[in-house]
C-alpha cells in the first residue's frame, strides 16, 4: 500500500468519516483532487463496504473546455462502473441575477444541487475533494480579507453530511500519486490565471512562502487550524453567553440590537454577529461586512446596506433588521376583479360583493367595507410609490402616502413593502391601514365591497 493511501486511511479512521454501508456521493470535476478521491474510494470500496455515485458540474464558463471536462468525467466513471449525474449550471446568469461573484454563485449552485441529489439518491454522505493546499489558501484568504474565528479554523473536515478525506494530503502529494500511477486527470485552465484572489495566492504568494519560510506550510497551517477548531466550542459558549441577548430571529428576519456594537469588544461582537448571520441566512461574511453593519448602527432610520446573496440590512430605531429578498423576480403590480383574490409580496388581498347586513364594524385593519357606487372595472394591487396621494378616512384633504405611513409609525421595512389597492386613478385602500374617505359608506350607498388582506403566515394557521 502506498504511503499516500495510508495517510488517507488513517485520516478517515481518526475522524470517523465513513462507516460500513454508507452510500457516498462524490463531487467529481475531473481535476486531480476529485480523480484521486474517486479512484481511492473505488479501490477501497470493499474495505469500507460503501456504494458510490458521482456528480459532475458543467459551469458553462469555459466553452468547449467545459464540455471536454464533462466528457472526461462521464467516460472515467463509465470505466470504473460508477453511476454519474452530469449537471449543467448557468453560473454567470445566476451571479448576475443575484449580484454575487462567479465563485460564490458556483459554490451556492453546487452545494444546493449536491444536497438535493443526495436526498434523491438516498446517499448518506457527500464527499468533496478539498485538500490541505485548498485549506492553506482559505485560511490565508480569510486572514488577508478579514475574518472571525471560523476563518482561522479553515475548511472543516466534516460539515453536516459533507466529508473531506483529502484534507490529509497536499496538492503535490495528490498529483505525484496520479502521475506515478499513470491515472489521467483534467486541468482547469482558469486556475492558472492569477486574476482571482485565490488564484493569486496559489500561484504567486504561497510558492514564495514555501520557498522562503516553510516548505511544509500546508501541513503546518492545517495542524494549527485544527488546534484552533478544537477550542472553538468552549470559546463559542462564552461568546454566546455574552451576545445572545442582542439577537432575535423571527419570521425569517434577524434583529440586531444596536447595543451589541457598544457593549462588546469588536472581536466578540463581530464573531457573534457573523455566526448569527451564517446560521440564519446560510452566507459567510467577513470583517468588512461587520464594519458595514457597525457603521449602519450609527445611521438614520431607513438607511440600508446590501450584504451577500440578497440579504439586506435596514436601520430601524434602536436596532438593525436583516432580511433576505427572494431571488425570483416578482410582479410589481397585479390586476384584481370583484369576487376574486390575488397574492403580491406575501400578502393575499380579496374583494367581495356584499350586502349592508354583512357589514361588521371592528378595530381590525385587515377587513374594510367600501362604497362601490363610484368603483368600476379592474382594480390594481401594487406597492405605493412617491407622489401617491389619497384622502385618509375622516379627513377632508389629500395627504401623501409617504407622510401617512410616517405618521402611522410604520417601520422602514414595512413602509417599503406597503401595498395600495387602486381603481381608475384613485387609491381606494392603503392595504391593512386606511381606506380613502371618498369611498366610505353612507346612507345613499347602493353597492358595497368587502376588502380583506391576509399574510401567508395567517393563511397557513387558519
Amino acid at each position: 500500500m502506498k504511503r499516500t493511501e495510508q495517510k488517507v486511511i488513517e485520516f478517515i479512521s481518526h475522524f470517523k468519516l465513513i462507516k460500513p454501508g454508507d452510500k457516498l456521493l462524490v463531487a467529481f470535476s475531473g481535476g486531480p483532487d476529485s480523480v484521486f478521491m474517486l479512484h481511492f474510494l473505488y479501490k477501497f470500496r470493499r474495505k469500507y463496504k460503501v456504494d458510490l455515485a458521482a456528480v459532475h458540474f458543467n459551469h458553462l464558463l469555459r466553452g468547449k473546455e467545459s464540455d471536454r471536462d464533462e466528457e472526461f468525467a462521464i467516460k472515467f466513471c463509465a470505466d470504473y462502473k460508477i453511476p454519474i449525474v452530469s449537471k449543467k449550471i448557468n453560473v454567470k446568469s445566476f451571479a448576475e441575477k443575484n449580484k454575487m461573484s462567479l465563485e460564490e454563485a458556483a459554490r451556492n449552485l453546487r452545494y444546493d444541487y449536491l444536497e438535493s441529489l443526495s436526498r434523491k439518491l438516498n446517499c448518506d454522505k457527500i464527499v468533496t475533494a478539498h485538500n490541505q493546499s485548498d485549506n492553506t489558501e482559505t485560511v490565508l484568504l480569510n486572514i488577508f480579507t478579514g475574518t472571525g474565528l471560523n476563518g482561522f479554523a479553515g475548511i472543516p473536515v466534516v460539515r453536516n453530511n459533507i466529508i473531506r478525506p483529502l484534507l490529509s494530503l497536499s496538492k503535490k502529494e495528490i498529483v505525484d500519486y496520479l502521475k506515478n500511477c499513470k491515472i489521467p486527470f483534467r486541468i482547469d485552465s482558469s486556475n492558472l490565471k492569477s486574476e482571482y484572489k485565490r488564484n493569486f495566492l496559489r500561484n504567486k504568494i504561497i510558492p514564495l512562502l514555501k520557498k522562503n519560510i516553510n516548505p511544509s506550510i500546508d501541513q503546518s497551517v492545517f495542524r494549527s487550524a485544527k488546534i484552533l477548531e478544537s477550542t472553538l466550542p468552549e470559546i463559542r459558549k462564552q461568546i454566546e453567553k455574552k451576545s445572545n441577548r442582542y439577537f432575535d430571529y423571527k419570521n425569517a428576519k434577524l434583529t440586531i440590537n444596536n447595543k451589541l456594537f457598544e457593549d462588546l469588544e469588536e472581536g466578540i461582537a463581530g464573531d457573534a454577529l457573523l455566526k448569527e448571520i451564517r446560521n440564519n441566512f446560510s452566507i459567510d461574511l467577513g470583517y468588512y461586512d461587520y464594519k458595514k453593519l457597525s457603521r449602519l448602527a450609527l445611521q438614520h432610520k431607513g438607511k440600508t446596506v446590501q450584504l451577500g446573496d440578497g440579504v439586506e440590512a435596514i436601520k430601524e430605531t434602536g436596532f438593525i433588521l436583516l432580511k433576505k429578498e427572494t431571488a425570483q423576480k416578482r410582479k410589481s403590480t397585479v390586476e384584481l376583479l370583484p369576487d376574486s383574490e390575488t397574492e403580491l409580496f406575501g400578502k393575499t388581498v380579496g374583494i367581495e360583493k356584499c350586502k349592508r347586513t354583512d357589514i361588521r364594524i371592528n378595530n381590525k385593519r385587515d377587513v374594510e367595507f367600501v362604497n362601490a357606487d363610484k368603483l368600476q372595472g379592474m382594480f390594481i394591487l401594487r406597492k405605493w410609490k412617491n407622489g401617491d396621494r389619497f384622502i385618509p378616512l375622516g379627513m377632508n384633504n389629500f395627504k401623501k402616502v409617504s407622510d401617512f405611513l410616517t405618521d402611522s409609525k410604520i417601520s422602514s421595512v414595512d413602509k417599503k413593502n406597503q401595498l395600495v389597492l387602486t381603481n381608475g386613478n384613485n387609491i381606494v385602500w392603503i392595504v391593512g391601514l386606511r381606506i380613502d374617505d371618498r369611498f366610505k359608506i353612507n346612507s345613499q350607498t347602493k353597492k358595497i365591497y368587502k376588502l380583506w388582506v391576509q399574510s401567508k403566515r395567517q393563511i397557513k394557521t387558519k
